[in-house]
């Protein structure tokens, strides 16, 4: 009989693989459904070393993010004991913003801590870790976890919804570990090209901060110096026009994308979050032209992780900007591009954000940010400048795409290996 056949088998199997899966409930296949908790006192007890200890934010889609990793003291883990996980742990992410974020313990030099935000599940040795680990991340097991949500606002997981999650599983464990490990390989695969698409961006920023610090300087056509840079203000290099509240103009059927705080990605591109408008009298003031910048000048984050960014504007009448973002529209004697390279730089952007207003909401002013001195070379120098970065930016983008892709084609094995 062939899988479209069979009720119960994935629509892609392993050759040398029968027979239908079984349904079971997670609390079934497990030792241990259980988080953990704050130890008392807070973030006052983390330290730089000790016992790693696991929050939200250190569990992402598929692996354990160790960057903001916090430790605790012996003592304090020792107090904690029933929250400790190990190595195999599936964890899960159960109250907050990030609820159904999945990912395997991969520590394996020492034993781990978590707090009350995440979940161990941690499976009898007869079922694999790693496969209910991607089962997980799957669209199948992301929709079962948001359907078992608890509360009105669908925001946190108990551990008794977590327990009568009912999974598909083969019941032979080799099946089980094969698509687990075939699955783990994928994974393995687009963080070696993360890690390689990170040197690309490292490389990127440190050519930058040659070039706009002038240490590294271009030759013109016949190796010759070019002249020396000259110091101008923002005002002197943009004519700037401020947007205004558009929110009553959104129409999903519009024609012109809008440019808003959300816009705005940390790598200075437009992120597209399908808010549109159509041409009227009130909005064809704020249409965008090609070679134009449109700068934030709010972020919702208070270490102003977006602020005074700009989008370089790659197409005419295609983009209206709203409130809280400034036009720039560089004068003549520019290269557009050049200057969406030097605007984005940590030398320029650590300016703004030393102007930066506010607590939780950072904002900034324009007529603050326009008196800003810049280093600019001549026109000639600046298109030397933007060509050779628009190289490095244009293999950065095709490793990005790369990356795109191996993930795509994760979502389709999730989608076809899993019931």
């Amino acid at each position: 009989m062939s899988n479209t056949q069979k009720k119960n088998v994935p629509e892609l199997r392993f050759p040398g693989f029968e027979g239908e899966w079984e349904e079971k409930k997670l609390g079934d296949l497990t030792t241990k459904i259980g988080s953990g908790k704050t130890p008392k006192g807070g973030s006052e007890n983390y330290t730089n070393k000790g016992i790693p200890f696991l929050r939200s934010q250190n569990i992402r889609n598929g692996k354990l993010n160790l960057n903001d990793l916090v430790y605790i003291s012996k003592d304090i883990d020792d107090e904690m004991k029933n929250s400790r996980t190990y190595y195999g742990d599936v964890l899960l992410n159960i109250t907050g913003a990030s609820i159904g974020r999945t990912a395997i313990n991969s520590i394996v030099e020492i034993h781990a801590n978590l707090n009350q935000h995440v979940c161990i599940i941690r499976l009898k040795k007869e079922y694999y870790y790693n496969f209910f680990g991607q089962y997980l991340l799957s669209r199948k097991g992301k929709r079962k976890i948001f359907l078992a949500q608890s509360g009105g606002s669908r925001e946190g997981l108990n551990f008794k919804e977590i327990a009568n999650l009912k999974i598909f599983t083969p019941t032979i464990f080799e099946e089980q570990q094969k698509i687990g490990e075939f699955i783990s390989k994928l994974d393995r695969q687009i963080e070696l090209e993360e890690q390689k698409l990170e040197l690309l961006q490292q490389q990127k920023k440190g050519y930058m901060q040659k070039i706009f610090s002038q240490e590294l300087r271009f030759k013109d056509e016949e190796g010759k110096d070019y002249l020396d840079w000259k110091s101008k203000s923002i005002q002197e290099i943009f004519e700037n026009k401020g947007g205004t509240a558009l929110e009553t103009e959104f129409n999903f059927d519009g024609n012109y994308k809008v440019i808003s705080i959300g816009s705005y990605s940390i790598n200075s591109t437009y992120n597209d979050q399908n808010i549109r408008v159509n041409k009227n009298k009130k909005t064809e003031k704020y249409i965008l032209s090609k070679g134009d910048l449109a700068m934030v000048l709010n972020d919702k984050t208070k270490d102003g992780k977006i602020i005074g960014r700009s989008i370089f504007i790659d197409k005419d009448n295609q983009y209206i900007y709203n409130q809280r973002t400034e036009r720039l529209i560089p004068f003549a004697e520019n290269d557009n591009k050049f200057l969406w390279f030097l605007m984005n730089t940590d030398l320029i952007r650590n300016k703004i954000k030393g102007m930066m207003q506010g607590a939780t909401q950072v904002y900034i002013n324009y007529s603050s940010i326009k008196l800003i001195s810049i280093q600019l070379p001549l026109l000639e120098e600046q298109q030397k400048i933007r060509g050779f970065l628009e190289v490095l930016s244009g293999i950065t983008t095709k490793q990005l795409h790369k990356i795109d892709q191996l993930k795509e084609r994760k979502k389709v094995f999730l989608q076809k290996m899993f019931i």
